[in-house]
């Protein structure tokens, strides 16, 4: 059984993967504090470090959420990104996102809490 530290959330958007020389495109499946599924062009291997834009877009604007990732998986249900890094902007972003999507404004601010307790612990 999967044990998840961080509420994920079904989220469908446009995404662009950064990796080496390219830049191809994607769509976001869902995603948690700690990372996100795509489903992208071409296969990207286990172990590389990629930079990640998701689009969102409104009536009225369009935001970009922007993220430095690890892969940590890549199969049939997508390239799986484990999320180490993201200027403050794109975070608020993306918790809004999560927060909203869920639900659950308390769940995802202990989430957060636990989350940057163990990032701070581990450096």
């Amino acid at each position: 059984m999967e044990k998840r530290n961080c509420t994920r959330v079904i989220f469908e958007s446009e995404s662009y993967v950064l990796y080496k020389d390219k830049k191809l495109r994607g769509t976001v499946e869902n995603l948690s504090l700690n990372g996100v599924l795509l489903k992208v062009e071409e296969p990207i291997p286990a172990n590389e470090i990629v930079e990640v834009q998701i689009n969102l877009s409104g009536s009225t604007s369009r935001l970009c959420i922007n993220l430095q990732g690890l892969v940590v998986r890549e199969d049939d249900r997508g390239l799986a990104i484990q999320i180490t890094g993201m200027d403050l902007d794109s975070f608020i972003h993306y918790k809004n996102v999560i927060t909203y999507i869920s639900g659950n404004e308390r769940e995802i601010m202990s989430e957060f809490h636990k989350f940057v307790a163990r990032r701070a612990h581990a450096e």
